[in-house]
């Protein structure tokens, strides 16, 4: 597995963990006068005065009937209480007004502090171990006091003690304690309150690790996923979000290539914080291949279509692959059904006569893997068969094959398989040619060499054939039985002269297949048989009992069919 790593930068935060709270100002108890109304604060003495003028001298007021609670004398009652005269008197007849009624001093007792409350508001809020704020955080105080009222609200954060005035805008992530309190008018001063939260103003960061087959980088293979991780410092993580493209955000922190097509994506993840810190967008750009190699197959070598695709034992087979993006990694291929194999280069199919079965497939850099394609052909390891057959005339003597030059020469192939190609022969050791009917026309032993290819390029190994080509007839020689009795000149041609009982002896001879036939005529006459000197002359037929001028014509035949001739011119005379 191949991991890949997205990395976001990490901003780490120190958080003041120890708050400690400053000195608070003192506050006086005192008296404070408004509105007509005297508030004392409720733990001061009272030492009460009188004077009969407005601005004369002061008179202290003691008391003999409740000496132990006078001089000074301390207000019983939370708010208002009374100094009272029984009966008022009317300020001008100094007499005891009717109805009677009492007067009646106010004196407002406040022994306690203010309450101050704190608002906050502005920002998300997330309660844990700790409390969170986001952005926008204000913070606002207020108090109450039932008696003489609120003179000061006070606060401190991360310094001295001062005067609240106005909303507090917390724009400073760490954590803070905010330390606040109010006093009075007549110096009655709250405890302090204290309110410990941490504002985070920083987004989470996040990365994504690609789990599974990756190639250069950011080519993915349909089975890798992406998994997300992100962290916060403060509040924490909320949720992690991501989407592919222009694709709606979906929450989670496995991603699969579900329902993506093959070519660019882009994927775009980011999280949110418990207090709504929202991180910017990070992207990873990759292409998606889920498209397999496309294989094909090149035979090289001899072949030939027919009834199958025929190769030869020498044929190779080279496979090849093309990938849209990843690129090919290996083409695998089996033979016949056997083992599978990776592809390294060009390989021969097993030297056995038949048909042979090549399966074969192949995956890309992130193992995307091909169909299985098939490749069917006919191993043909067999040579042609030839033969060759001699026309007429021929004749064995010996067991020797003689021929004459008209003899037709033909040779036949047979190829089972693919097929006949080409017949070729050569004679006496010369080129070999094109085979077509042929014959030899030149005389004497003549070996003719032979062989055919067919169409895989078997070739058959050359056989011989031998033969003697005869073109010569046989000699004729002729023998009369006496010599001439004269010579005879006629019309410039010399002629011998032989008596009536002159026997006419006939003959011919072949050095190479014998003579056959010995034929004759006499003065124009039809071609007779000639049988033999031993047993029949030509005189003997009675051929020459005249006197007269005579013309043999002698033809002889060799058993080949080559055949010459003779004239003879002879006279005969008297006996």
């Amino acid at each position: 597995m191949k991991k890949f790593f997205v990395f976001i930068s990490l901003f780490a935060l120190c958080i003041n963990t120890f708050a400690q709270e400053p000195t608070k100002p003192e506050h006086q108890k005192k008296v404070y006068l408004n509105d007509g109304n005297t508030y004392v604060q409720k733990d001061l003495p009272m030492y009460l005065k009188f004077s009969t003028e407005p601005n004369g001298q002061n008179y202290d007021l003691k008391s003999k009937a409740t000496p132990d609670y006078a001089d000074p004398m301390y207000l019983d009652t939370e708010g208002i209480n009374y100094i009272r005269s029984k009966w008022a008197v009317d300020k001008n007849s100094k007499e005891t007004v009717n109805p009677q009624q009492e007067v009646l001093y106010e004196v407002y007792a406040d022994g306690l502090a203010p309450v101050t409350s704190s608002k906050f508001s502005g920002a998300p809020v997330y309660k844990k171990d700790k409390i969170y704020y986001g952005k926008g955080l204000k913070v606002d105080l207020t108090s109450t006091d039932g008696v003489s009222g609120v003179e000061k609200i006070h606060y401190a954060l991360g310094g001295n003690y001062q005067d609240y005035g106005s909303t507090l805008n917390l724009d400073t992530e760490k954590e803070h304690t905010l330390y606040f309190y109010s006093n009075d008018n007549v110096g009655n001063a709250e405890k302090t309150r204290e309110k410990t939260f941490v504002v985070d103003l920083t987004s989470p960061t996040s990365r994504s690790e690609i789990e599974g087959i990756v190639y250069q980088g950011n080519i993915l293979a349909p089975s890798t996923k992406f998994v997300l991780s992100s962290t916060d410092g403060l509040s924490g993580v909320n949720r992690t979000y991501y989407s592919f493209d222009d694709g709606n955000d979906r929450s989670g922190n496995t991603v699969t290539m579900a329902g993506l097509k093959d070519g660019d994506h882009t994927l775009n993840f980011y999280a949110i914080d418990n207090v709504k810190n929202t991180e910017t967008k990070s992207t990873f750009n990759f292409y998606l291949d889920l498209t397999p190699p496309q294989t094909s197959n090149q035979i090289v070598g001899d072949q030939f279509k027919g009834n199958y695709t025929y190769v030869s034992a020498r044929t190779q087979i080279n496979l090849s692959a093309t990938d849209n993006k990843a690129g090919v990694k290996n083409i695998y291929y089996r033979i016949d059904g056997g083992e599978r194999a990776t592809f390294g280069g060009n390989f021969n199919l097993p030297d056995v006569l038949g048909t042979h079965s090549v399966k074969y497939d192949a995956n890309d850099n992130v193992d995307n893997l091909s169909g299985n394609t098939f490749l069917n052909v006919f191993v043909d390891n067999k040579a042609p068969e030839t033969g060759i057959t001699y026309g007429n005339p021929q004749f064995f003597k010996e067991g020797e094959l003689y021929i004459n030059k008209d003899t037709k020469i033909a040779l036949k192939s047979r190829d089972p398989h693919a097929g006949v190609q080409a017949t070729k022969y050569g004679i006496d050791g010369g080129a070999m040619n094109n085979y077509s009917e042929f014959t030899i026309p030149n005389e004497g032993p003549h070996t003719i060499a032979f062989n055919a290819i067919d169409n895989v390029n078997n070739e058959e190994v050359k056989k011989e054939s031998k033969c003697h080509v005869d073109n010569t007839p046989p000699v004729i020689y002729h023998n009369f039985s006496i010599e001439p009795t004269e010579i005879k000149d006629k019309g410039g041609e010399t002629l011998n002269v032989y008596p009536n009982y002159t026997r006419l002896y006939l003959g011919a001879t072949d050095e190479k297949v014998g003579t056959e036939d010995i034929f004759y005529s006499v003065d124009g006459g039809a071609l007779t048989p000639y049988s033999s000197p031993q047993t029949l002359d030509i005189s003997e037929l009675n051929r020459f009992g005249k006197k007269k001028l005579y013309e043999v014509r002698i033809v002889a035949k060799d058993k080949l069919g080559n055949e010459s001739e003779k004239m003879i011119k002879f006279y005969i005379g008297k006996e």
